[in-house]
Order: C-alpha cells, then sequence, then structure tokens
C-alpha cells in the first residue's frame, strides 16, 4: 500500500465506524501558550477532554506535527524525524478501551494486512482492564503483552497542563537479528527489535500546571500513529527514509550532492548527513507555509535552525550553493495533494528557504574556519571545553548560533562553556545599555520633587492622556513663522519635576496630558505649557514606569508640583505625524492583499516628514508591484474613508480579526484602529479623521533590513506633493543634459548605452586575443609530472568569467594534461582547476581534488567535477605559494590513483 492508500483507509474505516473527519490544525497551536508546536494529534481536542459539550463524541485525523525532541536523533536512527504526520482516533467521552483496542487490532491486521503473529502490545503496570481486553477479547498470547510503569505506558500531558493518562502501544517484531540477543527480550528493551507503531492513550486524568493530577469527569481516548512509521512496516522497508513518503526526496538530496561533487553518495547508506537535508527540508516547507519565518526568537529562531542544520550537512558534502529550496519544491511534489495549501506557498517557501541559505553560507565558511581555529587552541591546551568567550565571537561576530557551535563542538569530542558563553553575552548587553542610553536614562540620580501618591487626601491622577481629540486654537497669532501651530489649551496640574538629563532642561509630569509619547514607532508630540507666569517649550515625551515624562525647555519662570498650566501640542507636526501614521494602516493591509497573507509588521517608525515600514518577506518587490501598492493605497485615500477607533476587550478584537504585534503585551481592554473595509489594528496612536486628509502617498524606497524582513519607507501629503515636484525639476534637468525631450529620455539612455556596449565588447575582443597569446604562451611552459604535463600559473582576470575562459582556453592548448590558474579578483582568491578528459575519464585525476588541496593552502575552500573545479577565499598573499605547489599535489594524486 501506498501512504495515500493508507491515509484513505485509516479515514474510511474510522469514518465508517461513526468519527468526524476533522482536517489537521495548524503546526502552531491556537490557543495553547505552553506549546512551542503541535507535537501531537490530540494537542487540538485537548480542550473537548475538559468539556461536557464537545462539537463531537469522535473525530478521526490525520494531524501535521513538529517534535523538537528527537533532533538529535534524525540520522542516527532510521525512525526518527521532527516533522510528522500522526494517524489518530479520538473519543471525548463517548467510547474507551475496549472499542479502541480492538478497533486498532483489527484496523492493522484485518485491513492494512500486518502479521497477527509478529504483533506485541504493552500495557501500563497498574492497567488490568487494558490486559484483560488483550487477553480475552482480542485473543493476543499473554506472552506477547508486557506490563510498563510511566516511563514508557503513561502519556501526556501536552505541554505544562492537560489531560493525561496510561496507555497501551502496540509493537512489531522486527525480528530476533535486529534485536540485543538477550533471552526474554520484549518491547521496552531498548534494542531495535521491537518498533512501536501505535500508541492507545486513555486520557483518565488532569494535570495542573503545578503536576497534581484529579479525575476526568468524562474519560477519553487519544491514539496516535505516525504515519511514517506505519509505512515502515507496511512497505517492508527498514528506515523512513526508503519509503514512499521521503524516498523521493532521498533521492533528490544524492542528487543535490552528485551535482556538486560529482560523487553520489552510495544507495545503501543514507548517513546522518542526508537525513538532516531531508528531514529538515520536510519540516522547513511546513513551517514556512504557515507564515513561520525563520528568525532569531521563539518559532521563527526554530525554522532557522532547521534550515541552517540541513546546510551545515550539504556543506559538508561540498554542495557550496542553495540547495535546500529545490529540496522543498520536491517535498511539494510529494506530499502536495495531501496537503494543498503547501502547493500554494510553493513560491514563497522557495524564496524564504533560499534566501535563508544565501545569507547563512557566508557564515558557514567564515565561522567553520575560525571554528577550526578554536578547536586546534582548545586541544593544544589539553582542554576538552570550547571557551565561553570564544564561542561568543563565533557568534557575535559571524552571526554563528551557539547551538550549531555546540552540535560542531559534540561531533568532535568537546563540549562549550555555555555559562561563559551567557556571560559574555551579557556584557554585551550591558554595554549597548550604556552605549545607547537616551538622554534622560544617563544623568544619574535625578530625584522627583512633588507626591504622585496622595495629596491633601485625595489620590493624585497622574498621566492620563487626553489628546485623541485635539482643535486647532481660534487665537490670532498662534500661526508660528515655523508652521507650527497649537492646539486649543487643555488644563492640567504638574504632579512632580526633576532635572533633566540636558542641563538646563526640566523634566515634569502633568495629571493629565494631550501629549502623545513616544510609542509603538510614532514620536512624541512637541508643544508648550504655560501658567502662572510660566512658558517652557516641550521638546519630547516618553514613557517611564508607566507615565508619562515631559521634557520641557524653560522659557521663563520655574515649573512646580501643583501649578497649574495649559498644554498646547504642536498640531502641525501631529497632523504630519498622524498622516504618515494612518498610511501605514494602509499599507499593511494593501501588501497582506497584494504580497501575501504573511506579511506581518516587523517594525514600525512614524514621524512628520515621512513614515517606515518593516515587514516580513523575503523576495525584492519589483516597480510593477510597488507601483500596484501605491495604486491601491491612494485608491483608498481617495474613498476618504473614516477612521473608527474604539476601546473594546482584547479577545473581542481578536476574534474580530484584529491584527497585532508578534509578542507584543496587550492590556484586557485595548485601543482598536478600524478603516472599515480595509483594516483593523491594535493600535494606540494618533491617527487622520478620514483617508482623504492623507492627501497622496509615495514610496521613496523599498529594500531589506535583515533575514527575511524588507523595508518600504514613502512619504504623503506636502512631502508626497514636493517629491512629485522635485522628480518633475529632475526629469527637465535631465532632458536638457540630454538634448532631447522628457518624453525621449529613455530612448536617448539607451542609444548611449549600446554605444558604451559596443566599446566595451571591442575592448573585451582586444583583451581575449592578447590573453590567447598569453594562454598559448603558457602551455610551452608545461612540466612533465609522471607523464602528465602540468601548467600553474597565476593571470590579471578581469573577473571570474574571464578567468573560465582561460582556463577552456589552457586546456584546448594542453591537448592532454591538467592546467589550474590563479587570480586576486576584487581582492579575494580565485583559482580553477581543469583536467583534460582523457584524464578525467580515466579517474586518475579530478579537478575537484586538485583545486580542493590548492585552496586549502590560501585558507580557502574549493570543489567541482572531475574535469572542473573552482575554489576561493583564503589569503591572497599565500595565492603564489599555493599555485607553485599544484606540481607536487598532481604528483601526489597520480601516486595514490
Amino acid at each position: 500500500m501506498t501512504s495515500g492508500e493508507i491515509r484513505k483507509a485509516f479515514y474510511d474505516y474510522f469514518i465508517e465506524r461513526g468519527h468526524e473527519l476533522v482536517p489537521s490544525a495548524p503546526l502552531v497551536p491556537g490557543d495553547d501558550p505552553t506549546l512551542l508546536f503541535t507535537s501531537a494529534g490530540m494537542v487540538p481536542f485537548k480542550p473537548y477532554y475538559l468539556t461536557e459539550s464537545p462539537p463531537y463524541g469522535r473525530a478521526v485525523s490525520i494531524q501535521r506535527c513538529l517534535r523538537l525532541s528527537d533532533l538529535d536523533e534524525v540520522g542516527r536512527s532510521p525512525y526518527h524525524m521532527t516533522f510528522f504526520e500522526m494517524l489518530g482516533n479520538f473519543s471525548f467521552g463517548d467510547y474507551f478501551k475496549r472499542e479502541t483496542l480492538e478497533w486498532g487490532w483489527d484496523f492493522l491486521t484485518n485491513v492494512l494486512g500486518l502479521p497477527a503473529d509478529r504483533l506485541w502490545a504493552t500495557v501500563h503496570t497498574d492497567d488490568d482492564e487494558a490486559e484483560d481486553i488483550w487477553r480475552n477479547r482480542i485473543g493476543l498470547p499473554a506472552e506477547r503483552i508486557v506490563r510498563l510503569g510511566d516511563e514508557d505506558n503513561f502519556w501526556g500531558p501536552a505541554g505544562d497542563s492537560g489531560p493525561c493518562g496510561p496507555c497501551s502501544e502496540v509493537h512489531m517484531d522486527m525480528g530476533e537479528e535486529r534485536g540485543c540477543g538477550r533471552e526474554g527480550c520484549h518491547p521496552g528493551c531498548g534494542c531495535d527489535r521491537f518498533f512501536e507503531i501505535w500508541n492507545h492513550v486513555f486520557p483518565q486524568f488532569l494535570q495542573k500546571t503545578d503536576t497534581t493530577r484529579e479525575p476526568l469527569a468524562r474519560p477519553g481516548i487519544d491514539t496516535g500513529m505516525g504515519l511514517e512509521r506505519l509505512c515502515c512496516v507496511v512497505q517492508t522497508v527498514d528506515s523512513i527514509y526508503r519509503t514512499d513518503l521521503l524516498l523521493p526526496i532521498v533521492e533528490a538530496a544524492a542528487g543535490e550532492v552528485e551535482a556538486a561533487t560529482g560523487e553520489r553518495p552510495p544507495p545503501g547508506e543514507l548517513g546522518v548527513g542526508l537525513s538532516v537535508m531531508v528531514d529538515h527540508a520536510r519540516a522547513a516547507t511546513f513551517t514556512i507555509a504557515e507564515n513561520i519565518n525563520p528568525s532569531n526568537e521563539s518559532r521563527g529562531y526554530v525554522v532557522r535552525r532547521l534550515i541552517r542544520r540541513a546546510v551545515r550537512r550539504g556543506h559538508e558534502f561540498g554542495i557550496t550553493e542553495p540547495f535546500l529550496y529545490r529540496l522543498a519544491g520536491v517535498v511539494i511534489e510529494n506530499l502536495g495533494d495531501a496537503h494543498p495549501h503547501i502547493v500554494q506557498k510553493r513560491e514563497h517557501i522557495a524564496l524564504v528557504i533560499k534566501s535563508e541559505e544565501e545569507r547563512f553560507h557566508e557564515t558557514l565558511v567564515a565561522g567553520s574556519q575560525l571554528f577550526e581555529g578554536i578547536m586546534e587552541r582548545v586541544r593544544g591546551a589539553g582542554s576538552q571545553v570550547v571557551p565561553g568567550d570564544e564561542a561568543f565571537r563565533l557568534y557575535d561576530t559571524y552571526g554563528f548560533p551557539i547551538d550549531l557551535t555546540r552540535e560542531m563542538a559534540a561531533e568532535h569530542g568537546l563540549s562549550v562553556d555555555i555559562d561563559g558563553f551567557a556571560s559574555a553575552m551579557e556584557e554585551q548587553k550591558e554595554r549597548g545599555r550604556r552605549a545607547s542610553a537616551f538622554g534622560h536614562g544617563d544623568a544619574g540620580p535625578r530625584e522627583w520633587t512633588g507626591d504622585a501618591g496622595v495629596r491633601d487626601g485625595s489620590a493624585v491622577v497622574e498621566s492620563q492622556f487626553s489628546g485623541y481629540d485635539l482643535t486647532p486654537a481660534d487665537v490670532a497669532g498662534t500661526e508660528l513663522a515655523n508652521g507650527a501651530s497649537y492646539s486649543e489649551p487643555r488644563k492640567a496640574t504638574v504632579v512632580r519635576v526633576r532635572p533633566a538629563a540636558k542641563e538646563g532642561d526640566v523634566e515634569f509630569t502633568l495629571d493629565r496630558t494631550p501629549f502623545y509619547a513616544e510609542a509603538g514607532g510614532q514620536v512624541a508630540d512637541t508643544g508648550t505649557v504655560e501658567g502662572n507666569g510660566v512658558s517652557a517649550g516641550v521638546v519630547n515625551v516618553y514613557v517611564e514606569d508607566g507615565h508619562t515624562v515631559h521634557v520641557g525647555r524653560p522659557g521663563g519662570g520655574e515649573l512646580r508640583p501643583g501649578m497649574s498650566v495649559e498644554a498646547r501640542v504642536d498640531l502641525a507636526v501631529r497632523r504630519r505625524t498622524e498622516k504618515n501614521h494612518t498610511a501605514t494602516h494602509l499599507l499593511q493591509a494593501v501588501l497582506r492583499q497584494l504580497v501575501g497573507d504573511h506579511v506581518h509588521q516587523s517594525g514600525s517608525w512614524v514621524g512628520p516628514e515621512r513614515l517606515r515600514f518593516d515587514f516580513t518577506h523575503f523576495a525584492e518587490l519589483d516597480d510593477s508591484a510597488l507601483h500596484a501598492i501605491e495604486d491601491r493605497v491612494n485608491a483608498w485615500i481617495r474613498a476618504d474613508v473614516p477612521i473608527c477607533p474604539e476601546w473594546t476587550a482584547l479577545d473581542d478584537a481578536l476574534s474580530r480579526g484584529a491584527m497585532a504585534l508578534f509578542d507584543e503585551k496587550y492590556d484586557d481592554e485595548v485601543r482598536a484602529v478600524s478603516i472599515p473595509g480595509v483594516s483593523l489594528e491594535l493600535c494606540g496612536g494618533t491617527h487622520v479623521g478620514r483617508t482623504g486628509e492623507i492627501g497622496l502617498f509615495t514610496i521613496v524606497s523599498e529594500g531589506s533590513v535583515a533575514a527575511g524582513v524588507r523595508r518600504i519607507e514613502a512619504v504623503t501629503g506636502a512631502g508626497a506633493a514636493a517629491r512629485a515636484r522635485a522628480h518633475a525639476d529632475l526629469v527637465g534637468d535631465t532632458a536638457g543634459v540630454l538634448k532631447c525631450t522628457p518624453a525621449d529620455i529613455a530612448a536617448r539612455a539607451r542609444a548611449l548605452q549600446d554605444e558604451h556596449s559596443k566599446l566595451r565588447k571591442d575592448l573585451s575582443k582586444e583583451r581575449q586575443k592578447s590573453a590567447g597569446e598569453t594562454i598559448g604562451a603558457l602551455a610551452e611552459t608545461a612540466r612533465d609530472v609522471g607523464g602528465v604535463r602540468v601548467v600553474a600559473a597565476r593571470t590579471e582576470a578581469a573577473d571570474v568569467a574571464d578567468l573560465r575562459t582561460q582556463s577552456d582556453r589552457l586546456r584546448d592548448e594542453l591537448g592532454s594534461g591538467i592546467g589550474v590558474l590563479g587570480a586576486a579578483i576584487d581582492g579575494r582568491n580565485t583559482v580553477i582547476a581543469v583536467v583534460s578528459q582523457d584524464l578525467a575519464g580515466e579517474g586518475r585525476v579530478k579537478a575537484g581534488d586538485v583545486v580542493r588541496e590548492v585552496a586549502q593552502l590560501t585558507g580557502g575552500k574549493g570543489g567541482g567535477k572531475p574535469h572542473l573545479a573552482q575554489g576561493g577565499g583564503g589569503d591572497p598573499a599565500k595565492l603564489d605559494g599555493a599555485l607553485e605547489a599544484v606540481y607536487d599535489i598532481v604528483a601526489k594524486l597520480l601516486s595514490q590513483g
């Protein structure tokens, strides 16, 4: 049976027995903060064991799962993986042990046709009921029923709390030759003879977060059977990697190795490397399909780690270019029928993985070289521990993850001083905190004057925001020469005062304030406070310990606690900032519509002059995409849609689909900003009243700021109009320089470009002619090494393509022989080795072997095919010596051949 046939048989069997077919839930548990990923089939059903009215009494599903507990076992065991699919049947207070065990036995033996005489069962030490069912109802011989304790036969909960209970497992006897040879060997022994197929869990208890348990009011059933493991026994293969679920990916991975090195891994030797590449390609494909993108935090870090582990294994095979994204394509081809959502995300998955591969490759090459040096120093000192500060240098300088350092160290019998690493990390953070201290936080102790607690027997209100509904002041003279215009005055009382970090400035809090403090990416308001002969310009506003602190620049008099003042906000600055803030909401909505629902805000900055919006995406947006985004935003601006803010319960806002920032902490009551028909976001910032007030939206730039994070900068309103005017002036000036009309600028530029290209081609032909004469002369200097003509020399190639052309010409000139050419191109070593077809075909010398040894002499790396190989990197000063060593290297390889 194929895996597809097994899926269908499982579904059909339990649907016939009254089970509701439930599609797989996402890999991210929707309402279980105790779990990073869905790690078992029962996770989506946890609440149903605790309610008296579940939506159905019986369910069947095949759940996508990701489990990291077996990460280090991938490839070392033929049966372990990180991503897998779990078949399961479930009961929520409906049926119990007898039904699930009898149905399970029937399905395995009569539907799948597994040999009954090779099946064993385990039960919990105290579970007489389960043993009785196996012996007296199913007829399993007593000698094939094994009682085991909590470690083997008690399951759950999934996470820190939830349903749990004893279980009964079904094992396949894989044969005495696979076992330990011990008399009486049985399931639980720990050897490879007995292979677990199906686990029937009997949730009878509810475990709380304090690990105490209480009986469940409605005991249920939760079974789990790994599809990949089941395919092993049904398809009679000795590894999950030889099932039809994974074998096509294995073949593709082996093909990647062969394409890069000219050698295909032996079919019977899967090894850790290929297994990791295959398993992690599957895991990355399914996580990214659910918009879990590589990052340095939480689930994103798991995805990044999986990709990088796979890339490192490929690098060990000699693969120096991105490959994992192609394996993801094979995963999609192989599993897309069962999981259509990964087909829909094919392009996005490939872009994300390839981008991560490209970024990590440079880190891997540089970090691996540094690690080799560290390892030599550690062993030279007679130690077995990589110092924490050395591990931190790998992380800080090259972005080498600490878990990767630990993994590489373990492969060489070393450990890593994790406490030392953590200490070095904390020291750097402290240096960063000191270096980035923002004015108000770096001036030593500054004591407050005033009492924020109780005054005159009444509680003192402090920092209540009253600035969402500001209106302009209708007072002559409020329009200032610098373009500022003040809001109507808001009465307030000074609560506390202290000196500011900058000499001469003062910091103060108010009982209620119209000034917006910098938060959520929106800059702070500016303005004035005046009263009782005192005036101060407000130049900054920030939040400290939950209170709004105003930074004032005194203009006269002294602010004192208890003083009544009038606060005015510079509305010109506020209004321009609000245009940009509302535009970011429109921008995010458009990006999710036009680019994909994987787009999420990753950061923003909103000021009066411009906006900056960072978002998750792994590819550059071309001009046509940017124009489409601009057009859609401006269409919504012209539609003059009202902005509708409201205070509401957090759960209510999220249930309505409100966008929230990942890992942001929200109160139970939140402010939701709705643009009807466009977007709904949790946002405490200030906005325009209608989208039409924005006027115009223009994108200034789009680019990458981090792995998987893009940034758009834009301007709105008067800023966008000024930019359009500046572009029109530029077009006019350019037309004048080119002596053409603005409409003919592109044609005139192309004509000049064509003329320049022709001149470059003429120059290239002259260079090739000269190089041909040089290469001909080099061929005449060939030395005889063991009867083979060998040439090694340094050239002045302009680029890598030029060096390849020279190498091909040298091979032609030699006829039969070996040539190695090197050049320092843009300050970086590049070495190319060519071997004539007669020598490469006989296997006497391979170009990849030659270039690998030459590159190592410079501190670089290289590899390739038998007749052509390329290397690079290392110290340019060592290039000449490495080329001179070619003759000895060839002699050695010939003697070995």
